[in-house]
């Protein structure tokens, strides 16, 4: 089982952890679509954390959750795009998790994955989120709608065979053939509020239009200066 683009565990006893929450296997979940080009949640979650330590070489973050449970957070290295986190900030976290999956044109290029980062405030709070989009072609190798199995193969050789569940997607096995390639996409967002931290607002300046003169208390024209002044 991949872990996560951006959390991984680092102990396993958490009984929902968001690094396990993160962490399912896309080719079973390819099934649920293969050639709908529909966009399903997988997963969600949501934790208060503390930062542990931060390696600025890596981009890791180590967390701890309220529960005690260690994770670690990887951080793309540039780290402007993201609020500054200390040792000792304490986090809210909320993950989420989303796939889809096409029938590949021919000949189409392989689709390339992302990351792209954000930070702004929430409340005053520094606020990031951090985005991926895990991008993979699959081939089908075998597709069995009686049997409710798919048999697929990724580029790097690996052959699996997984069991479709879901009554709501066996259909859409009997429109697979031996040699389809199917696009896969992961989008796996990851939100953080620094709560221990609230920056001061923003003062500026408004100015006001002049109140007109009231017509009964005209304004004195000034008197000439003296020559002899």
């Amino acid at each position: 089982m991949k872990p996560s683009t951006f959390f991984r565990p680092v102990r396993s006893c958490r009984a929902v952890a968001l690094a396990a929450m993160m962490s399912g296997c896309a080719v079973t979940a390819l099934v649920a679509e293969p050639a709908a080009a529909q966009s399903v949640i997988t997963a969600t979650d949501s934790t208060i954390a503390t930062v542990e330590t931060v390696d600025s070489d890596t981009g890791e973050i180590l967390l701890r959750a309220e529960d005690g449970d260690l994770f670690t957070l990887d951080v793309p290295l540039k780290r402007h795009a993201l609020p500054h986190l200390d040792v000792g900030d304490r986090l809210s976290i909320r993950a989420l998790k989303t796939l889809d999956a096409t029938l590949a044109a021919p000949d189409s290029p392989v689709p390339q994955s992302t990351t792209s980062t954000a930070r702004g405030y929430a409340n005053r709070h520094p606020h990031g989120t951090l985005v991926t989009f895990r991008r993979r072609r699959v081939s089908v190798v075998s597709a069995d709608a009686d049997a409710h199995t798919l048999t697929v193969i990724d580029s790097a050789g690996t052959q699996r065979e997984v069991v479709v569940k879901q009554k709501i997607f066996q259909p859409m096995l009997a429109q697979l053939k031996k040699d389809d390639k199917i696009d896969v996409t992961t989008m796996e967002s990851v939100s953080f509020t620094v709560l221990n931290r609230v920056v001061a607002p923003n003062i500026s300046v408004q100015q006001q239009a002049g109140a007109p003169v009231s017509p009964s208390a005209p304004s004195q024209p000034s008197a000439p200066a003296s020559a002899g002044q």
